[in-house]
């Protein structure tokens, strides 16, 4: 029986993506164009509630995974993973303990922050004691910047300590030092615990500010108190990772007899280094760990042009959500319409587009549905370092994000383009359009971090997050903008973010038209796109 509902299920995703295909299907010789139906369909389907929000490890993510593989399928695309459209990998879920402690201790001193309230603490390690400790630090901002001659470690041994970390960077203010207010990776707090483990450190908590974090404690709270994910393949050294909120870091630091404010002053200034609190840190938890499969879902699209080189072009947008939540009164299912259905359906129409007319190519194409992406990219991280084809060979990463349902505009903008040449071959492309190509907006907030062309970036492949405009086509200039806002401000991330029958989704035909615009730059040039002098991704790509 177990057989016979398989099979049934794949057959019904079948027919789907073949009702979906059949619309960019035409004479021999012919490309026929995407249409706002076919856009329509895929973010139907992929966003309904038979799929249940596309949580991890559920049945609905699978047949999200199937309903893409057979399109790549029906598409006439080769399986990138040898005879196969998948990429099958472990991911490991740790629940939260919730009697986690921690405790702050020194001559005189005796803290123990409240859960939830005044701190949040995880960690990726299956063998990390009930207990981990180690003498507390204050490493300022944490950053090691040598193409910006930054440096907040100064040579000290940091190994088997707790490190109290600013979040974001030094100038984050219109003028400062780094980019002013736009958030470089220098600021994540990602790179913050990457670079804690690198130095050795047994912990990791990290200052929250609204400002600094670009969100509120509740996103922690949330985040920390439910079930995370990351990749076992990828060694995991922290005994734990965690953040404390502004107030309980500055009763802390006065336990030490010293001041935050003034403190976090001196880390604003190039002459910072480490200052040991003489308080020792201690964290408990019991965290239950268990092993799912993750599935990246990819199709390859050979070059058939004469002049055709052995290079690839990544296509890439992730599938997952966020699934079900039962506690929830009414509407438990997170269908992630507009996240990430929409840049899914953008995705997919191209590699059909593209699939008419292999001829007309010069450069591979590879589109790629990850997964895990809202579990801090993990999907697109384990491709990055598992291509089915030289990463030496990759021209760029062109990735779909939560693209535009509200309508056309008159620019567009490239989230991350500015760390490599991919900034003027976007340019180029929206200008072939008539389209203005505008600086990439709320740099503050840090969204070339927090997509999936972050882990191409680091993996040393240039990428961007291909975005709309801000200036609506039509008398009413500021509609996309305030829709997008709306969105934002009250459906991401909500059961709400389902398919709506006054979406415009000639934007999102508008984005693919841009991206078909930049495959066709990029599969002209002689050499691969290189990195901005600045860029904190330069040395990852051995320049």
């Amino acid at each position: 029986m177990e057989r016979e509902r398989t099979t049934l299920g794949t057959g019904l995703c079948a027919a789907a993506a073949l009702l979906a295909l059949a619309a960019c299907q035409g004479r021999p010789g012919k490309s026929v164009p995407i249409t706002v139906d076919e856009i329509a369909g895929h973010i139907r389907y992929l966003s309904s509630d038979q799929l249940e929000g596309r949580g991890l490890g559920t049945k609905g993510i699978e047949m999200a995974a199937r309903y893409q593989e057979d399109y790549f399928r029906t598409a006439g695309l080769e399986p990138a993973f040898g005879t196969s459209y998948r990429q099958a990998f472990p991911l490991k879920g740790s629940r939260a303990d919730q009697r986690a402690s921690l405790d702050i201790v020194g001559p005189g001193a005796a803290l123990a922050p409240a859960l939830w309230d005044e701190f949040v603490v995880g960690t990726d390690r299956e063998d990390a004691p009930a207990a981990a400790s180690g003498e507390l630090v204050y490493c300022g901002f944490l950053i090691q910047a040598p193409e910006r001659d930054w440096d907040d470690v100064k040579g000290f041994d940091l190994a088997g300590k707790v490190l109290l970390v600013e979040i974001n960077e030094p100038g984050n203010r219109p003028g400062g030092v780094f980019d002013g207010e736009d958030m470089t990776y220098y600021g994540r707090w990602t790179y913050k615990f990457e670079k804690a483990e690198e130095l050795g450190a047994a912990g990791v908590l990290i200052v929250h500010d609204d400002k600094g974090a670009a969100y509120g404690w509740e996103v922690l709270r949330a985040s920390y108190g439910s079930e995370s994910f990351f990749l076992p393949d990828r060694e995991q050294k922290l005994l734990f990772k965690g953040w404390v909120r502004g107030e309980t870091a500055r009763r802390v630091l006065a336990a030490a007899k010293l001041d935050l404010a003034a403190l976090r002053a001196r880390a604003e200034t190039p002459g910072f280094a480490p200052v040991p609190l003489g308080l020792r840190a201690e964290v408990r938890q019991r965290r239950e760990f268990r092993t799912i499969e993750g599935v990246n879902v990819a199709g390859l699209l050979r070059a058939r042009h004469p002049a055709a080189k052995a290079r690839t072009i990544v296509l890439s947008a992730h599938y997952d959500h966020f699934g079900k939540d039962p506690s929830l009164q009414g509407d438990q299912i997170y269908n992630g319409a507009v996240d990430n259905c929409s840049a899914s359906a953008t995705m997919l129409a191209l590699a059909g587009f593209f699939a008419q007319r292999p001829e007309r190519l010069k450069a591979d194409l590879c589109f790629v549905a990850v997964t895990a992406e809202e579990q801090n990219l993990l999907g697109s991280d384990y491709f990055a370092r598992h291509m089915p084809f030289a990463a030496g060979g990759v021209l760029a990463d062109l990735n779909f994000e939560m693209t535009n349902v509200w309508g056309e505009t008159e620019d567009v903008y490239a989230i991350g383009a500015a760390h490599s040449e991919l900034d003027g071959i976007c340019r180029e492309a929206a200008g072939a359009l008539g389209l203005r190509y505008i600086p990439e907006r709320n740099g503050e907030l840090g969204f070339a971090f927090r997509s999936d062309q972050l882990s191409f970036l680091k993996a040393g492949v240039p990428a961007v997050w291909l975005s709309q405009g801000v200036t609506a086509k039509g008398p009413d200039k500021g509609l996309v903008l305030r829709r997008f806002e709306d969105y934002r401000a009250n459906t991401y991330h909500k059961v709400s973010d389902e398919m709506r029958p006054d979406w415009d989704l000639r934007g999102a035909l508008q984005i693919a038209a841009w991206a078909r615009e930049i495959v066709g730059l990029l599969q002209e040039r002689e050499g691969l796109p290189a990195f901005a002098p600045a860029s904190s991704f330069k040395r990852r790509a051995g320049e």
